[in-house]
């Protein structure tokens, strides 16, 4: 798979923190919340959360912190339990480290898949569409990891990503991209994305927030609005475009062109899309 590249300074700028942790992780507590459980798959430590009420048709997301980012703190940060517990889905996260994880086809996809299979067996659930989300390297995993799977994902998101497969897959599932304005390269690296993704035929929300690469408390709740509408299997009411702040009414969606056009599937999705 290929990969889109980086500005040759920001390239090396996110090389040199590889072995670093993110920000978001040294600034969080090292203790593990009551609730979580840990399974170990090919070395590599796999955190999840099981929701209040799982049955068969209880679903899979899989959320991915920032760069070596341990799966609880990723799970505390991200903060989807009450989400998880309203539509019945278990939260898994990968304690990912080094390597280019965000590459699957190295090693890091199939570490994922066998994690998938054991938590399916484990728990009897049937195999349904997995949901991602992901900051920074971690939304380079989302990404990246749905184009590795197509096949078993129904919809992705993340914020501030840096790193995008050069072709998206083509009629690409519903997604979105969220970036802090100040993150300027990962805006324009994203931008590029976002062009191709909608261009092959994929729906794909763009929403960028004053500040720089950390993730906020607005992004959050964008995203959880987003798999809301995608659990409840909403239709797109709304257009918008791109930096406008204009959502109109879906019936209008001819007035917006294609490569700047957002599809928004709820009344609460347009407000956040809009709000500055």
């Amino acid at each position: 798979m290929k990969i889109i590249p980086c500005f040759p300074a920001y390239k090396k700028i996110l090389k040199s923190a590889r072995f670093a942790l993110c920000a978001f992780c040294l600034a969080l507590p090292t203790c593990l919340f009551a609730g979580y459980e840990r399974m170990d798959i090919d070395g590599i430590e796999f955190v999840y959360r099981l929701p209040e009420n799982i049955g068969q048709n209880t679903r899979i997301m899989v959320l991915f912190g920032g760069r070596n980012c341990p799966g609880d703190k990723t799970l505390d940060t991200f903060n989807f339990s009450e989400l998880a517990d309203k539509y019945s889905l278990v939260l898994l996260s990968p304690s990912f480290r080094d390597n280019d994880y965000w590459e699957p086809e190295a090693w890091s996809g199939k570490v994922l898949k066998s994690a998938l299979k054991s938590l399916t067996k484990k728990y009897k659930l049937k195999q349904q569409k997995l949901l991602f989300y992901g900051y920074s390297a971690g939304g380079q995993c989302s990404n990246l990891f749905y184009n590795y799977m197509p096949s078993r994902v129904e919809a992705w998101g993340l914020h501030a990503c840096g790193v995008y497969p050069e072709s998206p897959v083509k009629r690409g599932v519903k997604a979105f991209i969220t970036c802090g304005q100040k993150d300027a390269l990962r805006v324009v690296i994203s931008s590029i994305f976002i062009r191709n993704y909608r261009e092959n035929g994929g729906k794909i929300i763009w929403k960028s927030y004053k500040g720089g690469h950390e993730l906020n408390k607005e992004a959050l709740e964008f995203a959880r609005q987003f798999f809301i509408d995608i659990l409840e299997n909403r239709k797109v009411q709304f257009v918008g475009k791109d930096d406008s702040g204009i959502a109109l009414p879906i019936n209008k969606v001819s007035e917006i062109d294609l490569k700047y056009r957002n599809y928004l599937t709820s009344e609460n999705l347009k407000k956040l899309w809009e709000t500055p």
